[in-house]
């Protein structure tokens, strides 16, 4: 069982893609009540709120995040407006092992995005942004939940 922790405008591509290849799963954002119930593996997609202790300890797999900035130069929540400020070409998006600080865990893949100026505008590079996690996603998700890819020492 994957246990998703999202935004409510990410829900309905989630769940289409896990039900389409038949990985049994649940959503949630930050406004529901999690059930204290088991699951294999913890997925932080877009989600603002740290995983602590003991939930980051509870699946047997872990928990991974999705973070839309490249880690570990923009960790936080703050990555876009850094990157607009430092006039960024060179970015991308990732995925790593969670740890007991922020963004620093074991990182498993960085989906690099080629752009072609630097952005100017938040909304124009979190859209691209997000775009391309939801590639990262489908690439990565069914590995690491079938343990294809193992959970590293802190890197």
């Amino acid at each position: 069982m994957i246990r998703v922790l999202t935004k409510p405008r990410h829900i309905w591509k989630i769940d289409k893609f896990l039900t389409t290849v038949g990985l049994e799963h649940e959503i949630f954002t930050l406004d529901d009540k999690i059930p204290d119930t088991p699951y294999n593996l913890g997925v932080s997609y877009i989600h603002t709120k740290k995983i602590a202790e003991p939930e980051l300890s509870k699946p047997a797999l872990g928990w991974v995040n999705y973070h839309p900035a490249v880690l570990p130069k923009y960790p936080g929540i703050k990555y876009i407006e850094k990157a607009i400020a430092n006039k960024e070409m060179n970015w991308g998006v990732t995925v790593h092992f969670m740890n007991e600080d922020f963004d620093t865990g074991p990182i498993i893949k960085i989906l690099p995005i080629e752009l072609h100026e630097p952005p100017t505008v938040f909304h124009e590079l979190a859209s691209v942004s997000y775009h391309f996690l939801f590639i990262l996603f489908k690439m990565t998700i069914e590995n690491i939940y079938k343990q294809r890819i193992k959970k590293q020492e802190k890197l």
